[in-house]
């Protein structure tokens, strides 16, 4: 029992130290330049190392207490600094899968609307070449799998996967997502798990990266390795949310027969069956086709 207690500590302090901790240092690093170099020696190494002398020599360092007390204040610097970009991420998860109702969401959906339609018109047009409506289909995929709702490509695939699923299969995936996730195997959990936590770690380095860019005002430095920052957030939020939809998608294909049988409902997974699915699972007085219906 030792030992297992001593190896979910271990696994929790590896966690804490890659998501707070790590990143949060090199934040407080990168503070402590703008602070003493500024942007007139923002990269002076003489300068630096001159300051950094002068602080080894300072008497508090030299004594254990006031060493104590300033690795104590760095340590407590990074842990907050982690926080921070763990709610910055949060809200930029909110950005990300924002609905286009309002504006200026609004427009960048329309914008993004218009171009998968001008794509599809040519993939229909009987005119087009198969070269024209082969290059026509990718374009507009790569815009959404489904016609675009949202600003932002990461929100319209995580909608594409409801939009998908309920047309599929009469499934409400907000509804029936709780009641899989208990039935499907602990294999699968693990790599929609894992999948999360990508899309999550996208979200922190973005709000890492918007750090850097507000430190960029005092020293100059902060801001190419903002811009670094953000564009590799973005490439591998992308990345992250389409493993993630399709892993959603293929625990539906995979198990969401099994939700019928589970519910009383035992057939093939039909749109119909999915539809009386879908109202058992919401219970909502408002749906007609639900119990509670009044």
């Amino acid at each position: 029992m030792t030992g297992f207690l001593a190896e979910i500590g271990s696994k929790l302090a590896d966690r804490w130290a890659a998501l707070l901790a790590l990143p949060g240092l090199l934040y407080l690093a990168a503070v402590t330049a703008a602070a003493v170099l500024g942007q007139q020696h923002a990269l002076s190494y003489p300068f630096l190392s001159g300051k950094i002398t002068s602080w080894a020599d300072s008497p508090v360092l030299r004594s254990a207490g006031g060493a104590v007390l300033i690795v104590a204040a760095v340590l407590a610097g990074s842990v907050f600094a982690g926080l921070a970009a763990t709610a910055g991420g949060t809200f930029v998860e909110t950005l990300w899968t924002l609905p286009g109702r309002h504006a200026p969401a609004r427009w960048l959906a329309e914008w993004r609307k218009r171009r998968s339609r001008t794509a599809k018109a040519i993939a229909d047009n009987p005119r087009s070449s198969a070269t024209q409506v082969d290059k026509a289909i990718r374009r507009a995929d790569r815009i959404c799998l489904i016609e675009p709702d949202c600003p932002t490509w990461i929100g319209d695939r995580l909608r594409a996967c409801h939009v998908r699923i309920a047309r599929t299969y009469g499934l409400d995936l907000t509804a029936a997502w709780p009641r899989l996730w208990l039935i499907v195997p602990d294999t699968v959990r693990t790599e929609l798990g894992g999948a999360r936590d990508a899309f999550s770690a996208a979200t922190r380095l973005t709000a890492w990266a918007v750090f850097y860019l507000i430190l960029g005002a005092w020293w100059w430095p902060a801001l190419p390795i903002a811009l670094i920052t953000g564009a590799t957030a973005v490439i591998k939020g992308r990345v992250a949310t389409g493993n993630l939809a399709d892993l959603i998608e293929s625990a539906v294909d995979l198990h969401g027969r099994e939700l019928g049988p589970q519910l009383g409902l035992p057939g093939p997974l039909t749109p119909a069956l999915g539809r009386q699915l879908t109202a058992r699972m919401l219970k909502s007085r408002w749906d007609p086709n639900s119990a509670l219906a009044e």
